[in-house]
């Protein structure tokens, strides 16, 4: 008996030490940056940033790790803002303004829509603004919900005024304009009506709304995110999400077909959904409305919320064929990997480049001290075929900042600017818009421009208005 408590014993010291030298190992790789930073360019002279203007949406009201531990470190008079910012660029002395809008970071970066003429702004609330003095939640999901979309008047950039401030339901999230501009699709969380679709009044303003109850026609567990326009303006994309009610996560595309009568907009489903992923972000139609591209984070990996931000693999960028007029329904064609949480992406205006702009682990506050992902986020350049629809990774170029979420080309394809939510010190004031140069060609490169424009902090949208 006592040599096989013995034994037992010897086994459990063993199996103690074999557990011990898996995770000094695990964390020992985690010193390992696989991605290094991008080199900054050697020139003095501004990026030359074509369009009109840059807008861009900052959520005041937390710091890029309150999703890790729920302290919010709010500065008083520090409030959310949409910032503009005009173009061309006058590298001295930008020409900036702003306006208070509410707006948050707890959606999918595609909370700023434009009006084609480039005329009006919709932003949409998605979390309101916690009261005066509450500095921590016990779970981030404790922000309070939003109900409102804001519309701005920008046709004078230095002076952009509120025009309508609208209630419109239970955390208004992404939006998208009709191409024509004349309606405003929204997803929100109010049940039953997950889908509403404004139409846009001739001075700007939010109309007459058709609601859409959209959730029925996916698993249930499934959680509409993003809706997008096809270019034709003859049809919606959905993406979804899960919450994991069935035992598994899955994610859904689905294309709606959109009927306009006397009694309104009329949504009929093309196709059955297709499941595609672990979990997408928003997405967006090629050009010609052939292809639907849309990343998968893969975040709902693993039962444990810790373990799916701490463990996630790299997420994926897909494309999918979307082809109405052949009678073929919709299919995946390609998928290639791209960086740790691939939240934001950019199509090239010629449609030959994506940009991911991944946020990586710069979400994690000061525990773990060291962890892979989190010191720096990066950008993943992808080749696009415009005929196939395949997608070719090039490269993985790092950069410094925290939870940036969104990235846009110039009107030219040869500039970037990505937004930063902020930069990893104590008590940030201030996030960033940070300018690339892309370098096109048979083997296209990026690289970092060394200039960058302050905004309020928690930068998480950018639009860059034609």
């Amino acid at each position: 008996m006592r040599r096989m408590k013995l034994k037992w014993l010897k086994f459990l010291l063993w199996a103690v030490l074999g557990v011990f030298l898996i995770l000094t190992g695990y964390g020992l790789l985690q010193l390992i940056e696989p991605v290094g930073i991008a080199p900054i360019a050697q020139s003095n002279q501004p990026p030359d940033f074509r369009g009109r203007a840059l807008l861009v949406a900052s959520d005041a009201d937390m710091v890029a790790t309150a999703y890790a531990d729920a302290r919010l470190h709010r500065i008083a008079g520090v409030e959310d803002t949409l910032t503009l910012v005009e173009l061309p660029l006058d590298a001295p002395k930008p020409r900036v303004a702003s306006v208070q809008v509410s707006n948050s970071v707890m959606s999918w970066p595609q909370n700023i829509a434009v009006s084609p003429k480039g005329q009006w702004v919709y932003v949409s609330e998605v979390r309101s603004r916690p009261a005066d003095g509450i500095q921590a939640l016990e779970s981030i999901n404790q922000m309070p919900p939003g109900e409102r979309i804001t519309v701005v008047n920008i046709a004078n950039l230095q002076q952009p005024e509120i025009l309508q401030t609208l209630v419109v339901g239970r955390n208004p999230k992404t939006l998208s304009i009709s191409p024509d501009g004349k309606f405003l699709a929204v997803i929100s969380e109010e049940p039953d009506r997950e889908l509403a679709i404004f139409q846009i009044q001739p001075d700007g303003t939010l109309g007459e709304r058709d609601n859409f109850a959209i959730a029925k026609d996916f698993s249930r567990s499934a959680v509409p995110g993003s809706v997008v326009w096809h270019p034709s303006g003859r049809f919606l994309a959905i993406t979804t999400t899960s919450d994991g009610s069935e035992g598994s996560y899955r994610s859904f595309v689905a294309f709606y077909k959109v009927i306009q009568n006397n009694k309104g907009i009329q949504l009929e489903l093309y196709e059955r959904p297709l499941m595609v992923g672990n979990h997408l972000s928003n997405g967006c139609f090629s050009a010609d409305g052939q292809f639907f591209l849309v990343p998968d984070l893969k975040w709902r990996m693993y039962g444990l919320r810790a373990l799916n931000y701490l463990l996630n693999p790299k997420g994926e960028l897909i494309s999918i064929r979307f082809a109405p007029e052949t009678g073929e329904p919709p299919t995946v064609v390609s998928r290639t990997e791209v960086g740790l949480g691939s939240e934001g992406f950019s199509l090239s205006p010629d449609n030959t480049l994506i940009v991911t702009v991944n946020l990586r682990r710069t979400y994690l506050s000061t525990l773990p001290p060291v962890w892979r992902g989190k010191p720096f986020s990066s950008l993943s350049l992808v080749k696009f075929d415009r005929t196939s629809g395949q997608l070719t990774t090039v490269s993985e170029y790092g950069f410094e900042g925290l939870l940036p979420e969104q990235v846009t080309f110039d009107t030219t394809g040869k500039s970037l600017a990505v937004v930063i939510y902020h930069d990893r010190e104590a008590n940030p004031k201030t996030g960033a818009i940070e300018f690339w140069n892309v370098i096109s060609g048979d083997n296209p490169q990026l690289e970092q421009s060394g200039y960058r424009i302050d905004v309020v902090r928690g930068a998480h949208d950018i639009v860059v208005v034609p």
